[in-house]
């Protein structure tokens, strides 16, 4: 079978899932009540209009992401509706990310929770997550350079 023939097949999963069958009935309820569809349609707008500001200019411009951000808050307080969008919408990409990096670590091996830069009370739960996704079986170990994380910005560790 071909590579094609397993992404279209992994589409056809994908599209069973729970997470996508939630999304697409928060959206169905979002277009089935006209106050819901408006605001949303407004939102969708201004999403739009600042994705393609940033492909043109390659800069987010600050104000404009803030102003669209302040809009998704309001908007999830005032409809319900809208609000169990997002919810649906980001366990969609949740489910998505757990994808990508199991198709990632498929391809280039999986690293171990000590190399990632990332804080140290975060590197246990990291480490569930990738032995979840090698699902108990030992999976090459991915080599991890200084190269890597040349352009890695992370924030500062706060002291507690």
């Amino acid at each position: 079978m071909s590579y094609i023939d397993k992404a279209r097949e992994l589409g056809e999963a994908l599209s069973q899932t729970p997470e996508l069958q939630g999304l697409k009935t928060a959206e169905a309820a979002i277009m089935a009540d006209p106050q819901s569809q408006e605001a949303f349609s407004q939102y969708q707008e201004k999403e739009r209009s600042l994705i393609t500001a940033q492909m043109i200019s390659k800069v987010v411009p600050e104000k404009e992401s803030l102003a669209l951000l302040d809009l998704k808050v309001r908007l999830m307080n005032k409809y319900p509706l809208i609000k169990n969008y997002f919810v649906q919408q980001q366990n969609y990409e949740k489910l998505m990310a757990m994808v990508n990096l199991t198709l990632t670590t498929a391809m280039h091996g999986l690293p171990s929770a000590s190399d990632l830069p990332i804080p140290e009370e975060l590197k246990g739960m990291a480490q569930q997550i990738l032995d979840k996704i090698s699902g108990g079986n030992p999976m090459e170990k991915m080599q991890i350079t200084p190269e890597m994380f040349k352009n890695i910005k992370l924030p500062p560790l706060t002291q507690k």
